[in-house]
């Protein structure tokens, strides 16, 4: 028996090591495991032209599975996709997704977003707005006491400055927060993400190097703990692509230009090691630019036509219009004068045609924004009327349970009248029996009390008349009997009143039985129609205790 619950013990705790060795994906639900592939496949295909569709089918089908978690980040990854360009858009998303992140704590995605918003509001000179939302991000950070919050407040607060020309302490600032993170040793790659945004915003050659020389540090220590992806979106290769592009260019425009091929060369390398998609024409720009420094300008001319063929054919209308002055400008300086004038014609043509196509778009976009606010306005209004309407149905259910209310404390104040004066009533009928009781009390007390006081009365005259001694004590005895009973009487009307006052005692005597039927014998006499005879029999005298009730504690004779 011992081996065998032994055994058991045993299989079960191996299947749970089993189940714990799982891997995580094995152990999630169907739904979310799904969703998480999902998520990972349009996370790989960020650069493709489809991630739009991408990312609404993450979005359907987390909502369709009401999966909270894949919905955020859905609704974060469609902000993110239209930030940059339909600012409406990413408004739209944004306004969703950030109660969602507010409930999951997703505090890094939430900020991320607002500071987007920050942006988005700085590119399109609405100050004044700007500056409140970036006071609210602060306030936010603070409340929520999430000191990366703070940073991307500053960070937005820097944009602000570089955005209104305010380049020395927009720079100022991003150094400030860069030597903030250094301190509290915040992960690697958003200290990347300032010094790019220091090299997008440097003021001078110079300062790009020393820029350059940071991002370089931050690459030699990734390489030295081994990180070859700081998140979905940083690779160090690419990084490091970054950098030595950066350098070529740079040196280039100082005029060192063996330097520069030193780190052009780097750059296609890293190309070619890690297979690096569309960076082919970058590399090839800045050989063309290398040639044009060095005199070699055939090469140069050769490199822009080539460019020039491949960004027509991809619609990149703003860099081929770049290309075409930059290659003007080269034929000028190779004196093909006639192939230069040409070339400043098509650049004219398409400088024209894009600014009306940018018209056109502007004039789209306004289109759009006012076909938004539109409907803005009409959801507004069906908001009002369903809060009139909610309103209204308050108002009348708050009357209806008043109505309710009311007339329960209507029946309830009549139940109270009716009962009180049923109360009454009995009172009444009380008080009127007690005052007939009474009333027949005092008729019949004075009926008693009267017959005695005649008996005395009547024969304390006839003793005064009497002659005969026998006579007279027989007369006086009565008139002792009805004395006694007189006194008795009185007793008992405060024998009464003692009982009504729970104060009575009882007191236990000897009575004499022919004693007492002799004056009770009297008492009837005296009261005794004429042509009536009263007679008394004779009978063996006895004893007999006879309970009777006296206030005082002395026995009554």
């Amino acid at each position: 028996m011992k081996r065998l619950v032994l055994g058991v013990i045993l299989l079960l705790w191996s299947y749970c090591c089993t189940c714990k060795a799982l891997p995580a994906e094995w152990q999630l639900g169907a739904d979310s495991l799904f969703l998480r592939h999902l998520c990972d496949t349009v996370m790989g295909k960020l650069d493709e032209s489809d991630r739009q569709v991408l990312f609404n089918r993450l979005l359907n089908e987390s909502r369709k599975r009401r999966n909270t978690y894949y919905e955020g980040t859905a609704l974060f990854l469609l902000a993110k996709h239209y930030y940059g360009g339909e600012v409406d858009s990413m408004v739209y998303y944004m306004q969703q997704a950030l109660p969602l992140l507010y409930k999951q704590n997703r505090l890094e995605e939430l900020f991320r977003m607002k500071a987007w918003y920050v942006y988005a509001l700085t590119r399109g000179k609405n100050n004044k707005a700007a500056l409140d939302s970036i006071n609210s991000l602060k306030r936010l950070a603070l409340d929520l006491d999430y000191p990366d919050g703070i940073d991307m407040a500053n960070q937005a607060l820097a944009d602000y400055y570089l955005s209104n020309d305010l380049k020395q302490e927009g720079l100022a600032l991003y150094e400030d927060i860069l030597a903030g993170m250094e301190k509290k040793d915040v992960p690697l790659v958003k200290r990347i993400n300032i010094i790019r945004q220091l090299l997008n915003k440097a003021p001078g050659q110079e300062k790009k190097l020393e820029y350059l020389g940071l991002l370089k540090k931050y690459l030699d220590q990734c390489d030295r703990d081994g990180i070859v992806k700081l998140d979905d979106e940083n690779r160090v290769s690419t990084l490091k692509y970054t950098m030595n592009r950066g350098f070529a260019m740079t040196y280039l425009h100082l005029g060192k230009n063996d330097l520069a091929l030193r780190y052009l060369k780097q750059a296609e390398a890293l190309l070619k090691e890690y297979n690096i998609a569309n960076r082919q024409l970058e590399i090839k720009t800045i050989y063309a630019v290398y040639y044009w420094n060095i005199g070699e300008l055939d090469k140069s001319i050769a490199l822009y036509d080539e460019l020039l063929q491949c960004y027509e054919h991809l619609d990149r209308t703003s860099t081929y219009i770049n290309l075409l002055n930059s290659k003007g400008n080269l034929l000028v300086e190779a004196r093909r004068f006639q192939e230069a004038a040409e070339v400043f014609r098509l650049y004219a043509i398409k400088k024209d045609s894009l600014s009306t196509a940018n018209y056109y778009r502007e004039l789209a976009n306004m289109r759009t924004r006012h076909n938004i606010d539109k409907l803005e306005l009409a959801n507004r209004k069906l908001e009002v009327e369903a809060l009139r309407d909610r309103t209204r149905m308050f108002y009348l259910w708050t009357g209806v349970i008043a109505l309710v209310f009311v007339c329960c404390l209507l029946f309830f104040l009549v139940y109270l009248h009716r009962r009180h004066s049923m109360q009454l009533r009995k009172a009444k009928e009380k008080a009127e029996e007690s005052d007939r009781l009474k009333s027949a009390f005092l008729a019949n007390m004075n009926h008693e009390i009267r017959t005695p006081l005649n008996a005395i009365v009547g024969f304390s005259q006839v003793l005064i008349d009497e002659e005969d001694q026998e006579a007279r004590r027989q007369f006086a005895d009565i008139i002792q009997s009805n004395n006694d009973l007189l006194q008795r009487l009185i007793s008992d009307v405060l024998d009464i009143s003692k009982i009504e006052s729970n104060t009575i005692s009882l007191h236990y005597a000897e009575y004499d039985l022919p004693v007492l039927m002799s004056e009770i014998y009297n008492i009837i006499l005296l009261r005794m129609n004429e042509g009536v005879e009263l007679q008394l029999a004779d009978c063996p005298p006895c004893m007999l205790y006879i309970c009777l009730l006296y206030t005082s504690p002395s026995p009554r004779d």
